[in-house]
């Protein structure tokens, strides 16, 4: 018996019924119109990624000025969606993470080891965080989602549930961020990958020269569900992240944080340990939040000074005497600081006048007082921070009784990671580097192995 012959169908066409088989069913297509009683008896549930901040399958876009940081909030955001733990109190929908970087490669690793170290029953050494070797260019249209996608399948991330793109001027090679049209094709890249797997998509993104708004096309607000956007005041005072667009509400009240310098446990090629920095939820300081700033000798002078008394309490209790009390003598807190004599006394006298340090006779103690920001700690007090240029560095030594050098740490010491105690968790994070242009591989968290 011959089927019937319809005009245009060719049975040796790929994807054409053959004798006796049917054609796939196809989904119905909803109707293009619903009645107004279908979106008030069966409102559509609110899926929060982060409560109250990012919702699910939305496109997001978090921006501040260069080291305001920025990407320590995405990052920690990431940890936390992977791991399904509270983002600061904030409870979180638990999926499969994909974190496209563009760059700060091995600042990346750093930051989610101590991210990591802050966090440890999160466990993120298992959680499903994918983070890429290379950023894609987005300009590549639909290569460069096809490049994705299989770059998802083959690390076997199973379906994200959100995709950060960190940072859109990395994804956006050969686009002109000011041109609506150029933006208009970015977004619209972003959004396929929004809808393909039903994720959200938070994009990483540059203030522009008036820092209060994002960097290019104002094509690029008008596209987004919510835009969060990072600030910080000075160098060393509170990160300020606000809601400057929210999707269907007021937005969330503002967070504050601060930047703790911590050790990764980690070392360099020259067995020096490398530190990075978490984030911290602290409040606004000052009536104003303004804040007194110290110099950058001043900044210098109170963190040895703080750095050779915790070192040398510890060499205390490690002795036994734990209930000593640790000293560091006028001498020995001058040449750690490698100042000379006048530029060390008018930096001691200001810290000696704003409270931050007292002296009893040649020996020299920090108060307490503050809030005051040495490198990116913040100590307690009255409310003082650090000014221009007064981060600590670089490493100075300094003398202890024992011989063994104090150290003044430094935030994200450059140099390999080494693992020289076999420490359990110093391979689960795997640094990585930009490389030759290669096919696009995503690096698990998982034990710091590249998924195949």
């Amino acid at each position: 018996m011959s089927r019937e012959y319809v005009p245009g169908m060719d049975e040796d066409q790929p994807g054409s019924a053959g004798a006796g088989e049917m054609p796939e069913p196809q989904p119905p297509r909803p109707p293009l119109l619903r009645h107004v009683r279908e979106l008030l008896t069966n409102p559509p549930a609110v899926r929060w990624l982060i409560r109250d901040i990012i919702e699910q399958d939305t496109l997001s876009l978090i921006y501040g000025p260069s080291g305001h940081g920025k990407s320590f909030v995405a990052l920690s955001m990431a940890a936390a969606i992977a791991t399904g733990s509270a983002w600061f109190d904030c409870k979180t929908s638990q999926g499969p993470v994909v974190y496209l970087a563009g760059e700060g490669y091995a600042g990346i690793g750093r930051r989610l080891r101590v991210w990591q170290l802050a966090n440890p029953d999160a466990h993120l050494e298992d959680a499903p965080l994918f983070v890429s070797r290379r950023i894609v260019a987005m300009a590549n249209g639909a290569d460069a989602l096809a490049e994705i996608d299989a770059a998802i399948t083959e690390a076997g991330t199973g379906t994200p549930s959100v995709v950060f793109v960190d940072t859109l001027a990395r994804a956006a090679v050969g686009l002109d961020e000011n041109s609506a049209a150029d933006m208009g094709l970015l977004m619209a890249a972003c959004d396929e990958i929004r809808h393909k797997y039903d994720c959200c998509v938070v994009i990483v993104h540059h203030a522009g020269h008036d820092a209060s708004r994002a960097r290019g096309s104002t094509a690029i607000k008008g596209t987004l569900d919510t835009e969060i956007q990072i600030a910080r005041d000075g160098p060393g005072g509170p990160i300020e992240m606000k809601c400057t667009k929210p999707k269907d509400s007021e937005g969330f009240a503002p967070f504050y944080f601060q930047l703790k310098s911590t050790d990764t446990c980690w070392v360099d090629e020259d067995m020096q340990p490398v530190f990075s920095a978490v984030l911290e939820r602290t409040e606004k300081g000052g009536e104003d939040g303004q804040h007194e700033q110290l110099g950058k000798n001043q900044t210098l002078c109170l963190g040895v000074l703080r750095e050779m008394y915790a070192n040398r309490q510890k060499n205390l209790e490690q002795g036994g005497h734990g209930n000593g009390s640790a000293k560091v003598t006028l001498i020995d807190w001058r040449e750690g600081t490698g100042l000379n004599k006048q530029r060390f006394y008018d930096a001691k006298t200001a810290l000696v006048k704003l409270g931050l340090v007292q002296m009893q006779g040649v020996i020299a103690k920090v108060t307490g007082n503050g809030p005051v920001t040495v490198g990116n700690e913040t100590l307690l007090g009255t409310g003082v921070t650090s000014g221009n240029g007064g981060s600590i560095g670089p490493r100075t030594p300094l003398p202890l009784r024992d011989g063994k050098p104090d150290t003044v740490g430094i935030l994200e010491t450059g140099g390999k990671s080494a693992n020289p105690d076999n420490h359990p968790l110093a391979e689960t994070i795997t640094q990585t580097d930009e490389g030759a242009p290669a096919p696009l591989r995503l690096v698990s968290r998982n034990r710091g192995k590249e998924m195949k």
